[in-house]
C-alpha cells in the first residue's frame, strides 16, 4: 500500500472565542495538501477569514490545534508564518516600501538572507508578478490591480509553501481582476499551494479543485466544485 503523505496543514477541531464572547469558529476540522487550489466561500462573518488567520499563526485557537508541517502554531508561530503566507484584502496595508523593489525586498531582508539571495528572490518575484518594469515606481503610482500584485509579490519573496489570498479581487476593475487572476493561475500552475478567500465565487470557481463553504463559524461543505455547486 502506498504511504500517505502528511498534509501541509492540519486543523484539528479548532474553535475561536473573541474577548467579547463571540464564537467565530466552532470545532473546525481541515487538512490542506501540497499543490491544492482551494476556494473558501461564505457570507461576511461566516468565519472564513478568521479560520485562514489561524493557518499561519496570526490567530491562535481558543480550543483545538493547528499543525503546519506537523508542528503546532502554538509552539512556533513564526515558523508557521514563514511556511504559510497571507495576502490581506487591503493591499495598501501590506505595502511598506518606498518603491516596488524596496517593498519586495522587505520580507527577505527581515528573514536575514544574504544579499545575493535577496536579489535573486526579488528578480524572480518581480518577473513572476509582471512588475519588472515598475521596480522603481512608487506604490502610490500603481493601479489597484498592480498594488494587489505587489502585495502578492511581497509575500511570495519570502517563498512560502502555501499562499492565502483574502478577497484578491476586491475593488478591482475588470482589467485588474483579469490581471490578478492570470497571475494567481500561473502560481498554481507552477506548483504553489493556494487558498483563495472570496465571496466573488464566479471569478475563480472554474479554476479551483476544492471548495470550502463556511457558515456561522463552521465548514458546512467541503468538496469539488462539481459536487457542491448546482
Amino acid at each position: 500500500m502506498k504511504e500517505q503523505l502528511r498534509p501541509l496543514i492540519e486543523v484539528k477541531r479548532i474553535s475561536k472565542r473573541f474577548a467579547d464572547g463571540t464564537w467565530a469558529l466552532k470545532s473546525v476540522d481541515l487538512s490542506v495538501g501540497a499543490g491544492e487550489f482551494i476556494l473558501c466561500a461564505g457570507r461576511n462573518g461566516s468565519g472564513k477569514t478568521v479560520c485562514m488567520r489561524h493557518l499561519n499563526g496570526l490567530y491562535l485557537p481558543s480550543e483545538g490545534e493547528v499543525l503546519v508541517n506537523g508542528i503546532s502554531t502554538r509552539k512556533d508561530p513564526q515558523r508557521a508564518r514563514r511556511t504559510v503566507g497571507m495576502v490581506f484584502q487591503d493591499a495598501d496595508s501590506q505595502i511598506v516600501g518606498q518603491t516596488v523593489l524596496r517593498d519586495v525586498r522587505f520580507g527577505p531582508e527581515n528573514l536575514g538572507l544574504a544579499e545575493a539571495e535577496i536579489q535573486r528572490r526579488c528578480r524572480r518575484t518581480l518577473r513572476t508578478m509582471g512588475l519588472e518594469s515598475l521596480a522603481e515606481h512608487r506604490p502610490h503610482q500603481l493601479s489597484g490591480g498592480e498594488k494587489r500584485r505587489l502585495a502578492i509579490a511581497g509575500v511570495l519573496a519570502m517563498d512560502p509553501e502555501v499562499l492565502i489570498l483574502d478577497e484578491p479581487f476586491s475593488n478591482l476593475d475588470y482589467p485588474g481582476v483579469r490581471s490578478v487572476l492570470r497571475h494567481i493561475l500561473d502560481l498554481h500552475q507552477a506548483g504553489r499551494t493556494l487558498i483563495v478567500v472570496s465571496h466573488e465565487v464566479e471569478k475563480i470557481v472554474a479554476h479551483v479543485d476544492r471548495i470550502l463553504i463556511f457558515q456561522a463559524g463552521e465548514i458546512v461543505e467541503d468538496g469539488s466544485p462539481r459536487s457542491i455547486l448546482p
